[in-house]
């Protein structure tokens, strides 16, 4: 008998094109997919046509900042070639889409994947670093912790200068605006070297920017607002 599931060619490839829009292959599958895109018009069409019916869905949300954790996962996920934020979790790694949090990171990450996967023929480079434009150097009262931020543009280096985090612990950047808005999250401070990061377009760096760093749980705060200590503040300066 004929499996009455079994899908068609045409079916095949459709769901492929979903899955690759949702960002859900990896490995092998997800590289053969990717090179497909320049080489068969229909199958690249397939995609777009999916990103354009997801995006959609986003159509009459209210754009927030999600929580530093959240936004490290998709880094992971997306392997972006900037250093990660937090050191990796010991043991074998779990298939992201297979946790409970997979669908709902799946759409969320269906417009960073829109941003470098799905233009034919082009392939991830390594960033030049310019030349930083503003900079704020945090440092805790008992100076056994210092923390560089550096600006450049839209795009913001943290380095762990001295000192380390408690274990089980991470130390978390906040952008303050003057107008007393609440702080917004930018990112957990690498346990060694540094790590970029891409601010959002709202975040305008200006003089009258304060940066902070609060002491959190592993993987960030939890509720996008710092619910640790803030051990260091200081003023965003140009340079």
């Amino acid at each position: 008998m004929t499996d009455e599931t079994q899908l068609t060619p045409l079916e095949e490839d459709e769901a492929l094109a979903a899955e690759l829009a949702l960002g859900l292959l990896d490995g092998d599958e997800a590289r053969d997919a990717v090179a497909r895109l320049s080489s068969d018009a229909g199958f690249a069409q397939s995609v777009r046509d999916w990103q354009e019916r997801l995006a959609g869905l986003a159509d009459r949300l209210t754009p927030v900042m999600a929580p530093a954790r959240a936004r490290q996962r998709i880094r992971e996920t997306l392997g972006h070639g900037t250093a990660p934020l937090s050191q990796p979790a010991s043991g074998p790694a779990r298939a992201w889409w297979r946790g409970p949090f997979g669908a709902l990171l799946g759409l969320v990450a269906v417009a960073a994947v829109a941003a470098f996967l799905w233009l034919p023929g082009q392939l991830p480079t390594t960033p030049t670093t310019p030349a930083p434009d503003y900079q704020a150097q945090l440092v805790t009262e008992d100076q056994a912790v210092r923390v560089a931020a550096r600006l450049a543009g839209s795009e913001m280096e943290i380095a762990l200068e001295q000192g380390a985090v408690s274990e089980g612990r991470d130390y978390e950047i906040w952008w303050i605006r003057p107008d007393g808005s609440a702080p917004i999250s930018i990112g957990l401070v690498p346990h060694s070297g540094s790590a970029r990061m891409t601010l959002p377009a709202s975040l305008d760096p200006s003089e009258g920017i304060r940066i902070a760093l609060s002491d959190e749980p592993a993987g960030g705060s939890p509720t996008g607002q710092a619910t640790g200590p803030v051990v260091a503040i200081a003023d965003l300066t140009r340079l």
